[in-house]
């Protein structure tokens, strides 16, 4: 399957970032408008809704209506949280997509955050396979299009002052 990888550095403290995206509204603070994403809704583990965190067996709904169109095929698209480790200079979560609904045939994303003393490093790595029988060439950089975006929204949002790219 195709993967995509990109890191930042974040001008943040890691306890900043993790909080930050270990928590619905971040998710949506991070999505593009053009995607047209509606409330997601947040079920934990136990049936609760809207967690205070995204622990294994938290599922994710979302709805998008990319440039204002609704009713597109996989703008209904559920992920599941599969894994997520907290330690005290790093932490990760993994989401992948649940069934054949979606954008997507398959999809894992990997978000990692590692403390850097007053920055934090932000890691995040996604397989997918698409739902034709070939992968779109336009599909990697699409989604390095929407990584890219949300690095540079988290560095808006979270930073007081410099930051640089680690690589793709």
């Amino acid at each position: 399957m195709p993967t995509y990888q990109a890191s930042s550095v974040i001008d943040a403290p890691f306890e900043t970032v993790w909080g930050f995206y270990d928590d619905a509204a971040g998710l949506e603070r991070l999505t593009p408008d053009w995607l047209g994403l509606r409330e997601p809704t947040v079920i934990g583990p136990d049936g609760e809704p809207d967690p205070d965190t995204f622990r294994p067996g938290t599922t994710i709904s979302l709805e998008l209506a990319p440039l204002g169109i609704s009713g597109l095929p996989g703008s209904s698209w559920v992920v599941e949280i599969v894994d997520r480790e907290v330690e005290d200079e790093r932490a990760s979560f993994v989401d992948e997509q649940v069934g054949d609904g979606g954008p997507f045939a398959a999809w894992r994303h990997v978000h990692r955050f590692v403390d850097l003393g007053d920055e934090t490093l932000l890691v995040d790595r996604i397989t997918y396979r698409l739902p034709t029988a070939g992968d779109l060439p336009l599909a990697t950089p699409a989604l390095a299009a929407l990584v890219w975006y949300r690095h540079r929204r988290t560095r808006k949002l979270l930073e007081a002052g410099r930051s640089q790219d680690v690589g793709p």
